[in-house]
């Protein structure tokens, strides 16, 4: 908070300096010295679109341009704010303040002239800032994600032996109902070994491939339909639709299942959880609503328990401009909404 403080206030003094820099030289030219008129109108418009122009390139499009990584795109947007800026400063300054700021008219095309070059010098300026912030932000974010990385496999060398010992105690309990024919009970242990071993291997990668998240949430489900009792009367769809060559930061979708799960069954009245996941040209929406109020099934056991609130940090983290998160509460129903752009993912590279 104080560097930005102190950002702002080297940003002021800059602009202010440039400012009163220009009244000063201005004075000293010789078309602008003998004239009648004061320099503060023009001279207060230039420098708020100058600053417009600075500002809308390097906060704005270079950070955007660069997350969603379009070269191409970035490159037309620079372009088109260059042309307008150029243009407007070039019409105001032909039409409304030439004859305040110049002795001798001076003809559109060298007002066209001018503001093109010293604009070009100052998005070539916003420019270098822009990409230099976004370099050191990202750097800065990298950082964060290497320190969550190492704590993460901290805590995960710490509980290896406890899933590993559950893991091959499950694969026994499999094979035992298995040869002595209880194929319900076998199949409840082969969807929950997948599950750990989703957790224990897969999701240490970088990124997966959507369909196996999705696998992992419906093998999840189906294991918490078993735990259900048949007194509690639930209604539970999962919809998706994506091709097999997407991909996504692995156990970053379940979170939002379990909370569902978690407080959407409610005892002695109709419970329900819709689930959707869609993707279109890359762009990710996963939508998940449940019912609320009542008294919440607390029996049903959870299988993760990230919680919300350490989503929010990896989606800040994982997909930092290219994610939106709507979240919606209230007495008789609890749904969010995900949108992810999955090609804005920002990679960790190590150290």
């Amino acid at each position: 908070m104080k560097r930005k403080r102190i950002e702002v206030i080297i940003h002021l003094l800059i602009w202010t300096c440039a400012y009163l820099l220009f009244a000063f030289v201005a004075d000293t030219i010789g078309v602008f010295s003998s004239r009648e008129h004061t320099l503060f109108y023009p001279l207060t418009v230039g420098t708020l679109i100058n600053a417009a122009m600075f500002y809308t390139a390097s906060l704005i499009i270079i950070p955007r341009g660069a997350a969603l990584k379009k070269k191409q795109q970035l490159a037309l947007q620079l372009l088109l704010l260059y042309i307008g800026t150029t243009t407007l400063k070039s019409v105001i300054d032909f039409l409304f303040f030439d004859s305040i700021v110049s002795t001798q008219k001076e003809s559109f095309e060298e007002q066209i002239l001018i503001n093109a070059v010293f604009d070009l010098i100052l998005l070539s300026l916003a420019m270098g800032y822009g990409f230099t912030r976004t370099w050191l932000k990202k750097e800065a974010q990298q950082q964060v994600i290497q320190q969550e990385k190492l704590k993460a496999e901290l805590n995960f060398l710490k509980a290896q032996v406890n899933p590993h010992f559950l893991f091959n105690t499950l694969n026994t309990a499999y094979a035992s109902a298995t040869l002595y024919g209880d194929a319900r009970t076998a199949g409840i242990i082969d969807k929950l070994s997948y599950l750990i071993r989703y957790m224990l291997y897969e999701s240490n990668e970088e990124q997966v491939l959507l369909e196996q998240e999705i696998t992992y949430i419906e093998d999840y489900i189906e294991l918490q339909q078993f735990r259900i009792s048949d007194e509690i009367r639930a209604d539970i769809r999962f919809y998706h639709q994506a091709d097999s060559h997407h991909q996504i930061a692995p156990l970053l979708l379940l979170p939002f299942v379990e909370n569902a799960f978690k407080h959407g069954i409610r005892l002695g009245e109709l419970s329900y959880i819709d689930i959707q996941l869609l993707v279109v040209d890359n762009k990710l929406s996963f939508s998940v609503k449940n019912s609320a109020g009542g008294t919440p099934a607390t029996a049903i056991p959870q299988v993760g328990g990230v919680g919300l609130a350490n989503v929010k940090k990896r989606l800040a983290l994982l997909y930092p401009s290219g994610h939106q998160l709507h979240i919606n509460n209230n007495d008789h129903h609890f749904d969010i909404l995900l949108e992810i752009n999955l090609n804005s993912h920002e990679m960790y590279s190590g150290g």
